[in-house]
């Protein structure tokens, strides 16, 4: 039997509720082998298209590897970035500038990278 789910990444959730409602998956499109942990009966089931049934099994662990932590960690990253960029480039006309120039050189860069992979 299945005591809990045990988690080890700060991007992986497992949502806890009662049995009807706790669904890896979105609980309005259940499909053949969607997973569920049940915390009623404290059990991990699938789903076989009509009815679900336990999966006996050792405590589960699930996780991202420490690369894919990494990558998340850096898109956050810069995607607070890029957005407090654009929020100050609403108010300072300078940066807005700063923002189109890099914008270009960015796309200069493609171009070229392009052009030499011809």
């Amino acid at each position: 039997m299945i005591k809990s789910i045990d988690t080890h990444s700060r991007y992986m959730t497992v949502y806890r509720g009662g049995a009807t409602s706790n669904y890896v998956n979105n609980a309005n499109y259940m499909n053949v082998g969607d997973v569920r942990f049940n915390t009623n009966s404290q059990q991990l089931e699938l789903y076989t298209g009509q009815t679900w049934q336990s999966i006996n099994m050792a405590t589960p662990t699930v996780g991202l590897n420490p690369d894919a932590e990494t990558a998340i960690d850096w898109v956050l990253k810069k995607m607070e970035q890029e957005k407090e960029a654009k929020r100050m480039a609403e108010q300072y006309p300078a940066v807005a500038d700063a923002l189109g120039a890099v914008r270009e050189a960015e796309q200069q860069l493609k171009t070229i990278v392009a052009l030499c992979r011809v």
